[in-house]
């Protein structure tokens, strides 16, 4: 019997040796802009346009299948917007002071975010030197630092750690193409739109979540 477990125990890992071996796995860097912008279930506060961000990182795709892949990766993101106070005041606060925000003013937030999504991702047959796919899926984002800026208050990108979420779940939905260099090598392009599923901004009576439409610009090695 102590035999025939080793053997079994052999067999599964050499099966599952064989099993991993037969993934393909795909890696890549990418510097992607973004513009990043406020979503609001209230009234009470106002989204007042967006601002420009970068989201830096790799991707890691394993094909289950000839076409299809889990995807995930990590990067840094920057996000944020501006939002105006329509109804009540309220109180930002810095590293370097209280400030009172009065109704009909701007605040403007931006903060960097450590990403890491988890979907799914679906190629095309090779067109020429190029494969499209789209993706989808969902992204987890902890908070690594944030800035404020009020023009009223003279406040120029201080740092504030009450205003903003310590993190937040997305959504994301993408389109691209890889051009290919020779072999596994590739050019990586296409859009990405992110949407909110929590809220980004802890202000009072008020779910404010984040969107964000990016340009993907990278290499897969």
């Amino acid at each position: 019997m102590k035999s025939l477990g080793l053997i079994l125990l052999f067999l599964s890992l050499l099966l599952d040796y064989k099993w991993a071996n037969a993934q393909k796995y795909s890696f890549g860097v990418f510097a992607d802009p973004q513009l990043s912008w406020f979503n609001s279930n209230t009234k009470r506060y106002d989204p007042n346009g967006p601002v420009v961000g970068l989201n830096i990182g790799f991707n890691a795709d394993r094909f289950f299948a000839k076409r299809y892949a889990f995807a995930s990766g990590l990067s840094i993101s920057t996000l944020g917007g501006n939002i105006r106070l329509m109804q009540s005041t309220y109180t930002l606060k810095t590293i370097d002071g209280t400030y009172n925000i009065a109704i009909g003013d701007n605040i403007k937030l931006k903060s960097q975010y450590l990403t890491m999504p988890v979907g799914f991702k679906f190629r095309t047959n090779q067109i020429g030197y190029t494969t499209f796919f789209a993706n989808v899926g969902i992204s987890g984002s902890l908070r690594i630092r944030s800035y404020a800026w009020n023009d009223t208050n003279n406040v120029s990108r201080e740092t504030t750690q009450t205003d903003m979420a310590w993190g937040f779940a997305s959504y994301y939905l993408g389109i691209g193409g890889e051009y290919s260099l020779g072999g596994e090598s590739a050019i990586l392009f296409g859009i990405t739109w992110n949407d909110g599923l929590t809220r980004i901004i802890e202000l009072p009576n008020s779910t404010i979540t984040s969107q964000s439409f990016s340009i993907k610009i990278g290499v897969i090695f």
